[in-house]
């Protein structure tokens, strides 16, 4: 009896150990994600783009890194620091992952002195071994001075000589007014003196 109970076992072995590993297998899988809508920022002013583990852990043992299609990486963190080395030129000294983000699995990036140039899609990705994981988004940069084109920029340098002259202008019609009326009393003036030496001419006595 007692051999019959447990001369199965052997065969079931396999099997319960594939039981018993598929959940901690399934504990380790992890998605990315960004934000569903743009990221909006000012030229000159800094941008921050979010991304998150889900379900949140630490990442700090992960790879992680933002890229730009095809192929420009704009900040790599791995094997525990951060990489300049890897960075585009464009975007070295600009960048960096939000303080305390990846013990909670947050790989917020912060861009400094948005430029134009740095509007477009961003990947954000997680690698952790054989797992990687990214996500996708968009930023959106608004110049506040985009019409100031060339045009305006001449127009804005004649503006100062185009204030002086009408100031110059306001004030010879200033003086020129001025000037009638002193001339215009002059005039009555030398009138009554003329006409009084002319009464006086008429009758001398």
């Amino acid at each position: 009896m007692a051999s019959s109970w447990c001369s199965p076992l052997p065969g079931r072995l396999p099997l319960l150990l594939l039981l018993l590993q598929s959940p901690s297998s399934h504990a380790g899988q992890f998605r990315v994600l960004g934000p569903e809508r743009p990221v909006r920022a000012l030229a000159g002013r800094p941008a921050e783009l979010p991304c998150r583990l889900a379900p949140a852990r630490n990442a700090s043992g992960m790879e992680v890194g933002w890229a730009r299609p095809p192929d420009r990486m704009v900040h790599l963190f791995r094997g525990g620091r951060d990489r300049p080395e890897e960075q585009a030129p464009e975007f070295r000294g600009r960048t960096e992952l939000l303080p305390g983000g990846l013990a909670e699995g947050r790989a917020a990036l912060r861009i400094r002195r948005v430029r134009p140039s740095d509007a477009g899609g961003y990947t954000c990705f997680f690698r952790d071994h054989a797992q990687h994981e990214e996500a996708a988004l968009e930023l959106q940069v608004e110049d506040p001075f985009h019409w100031v084109g060339p045009g305006a920029l001449a127009g804005l340098a004649v503006l100062p000589l185009l204030l002086l002259q009408l100031a110059a202008g306001l004030l010879f019609l200033v003086l020129q007014r001025r000037l009638r009326g002193k001339l215009r009393a002059e005039i009555e003036s030398l009138h009554r003196t003329f006409g009084q030496f002319l009464e006086e001419l008429r009758n001398p006595f």
